[in-house]
């Protein structure tokens, strides 16, 4: 997996690992190692993630380059 993508947005909208941990109801560690591709992001993860970035899980994947969903 791609997480760059993950940390990118992150960063794009000012969000610490923390705020994403308690959006998604997960601990930090486990958002720094989606980050360091360390752990496996489910797929109810990234669908919240897709959600709370309004970008594809495609994109969060590193499939595409396109980050808006379609």
């Amino acid at each position: 997996m791609t997480t760059n993508n993950i940390r990118a947005e992150r960063a794009r909208y000012g969000y610490t690992r923390d705020d994403i941990a308690q959006m998604l109801g997960v601990s930090k560690n486990t958002v720094k190692n989606w980050e360091d591709d360390i752990g496996t992001c489910k797929g109810i993860h990234l669908l919240s993630l897709s959600n709370v970035f309004g970008v594809s899980v495609d994109y969060l994947l590193g499939v595409t380059e396109k980050r808006l969903r379609e």
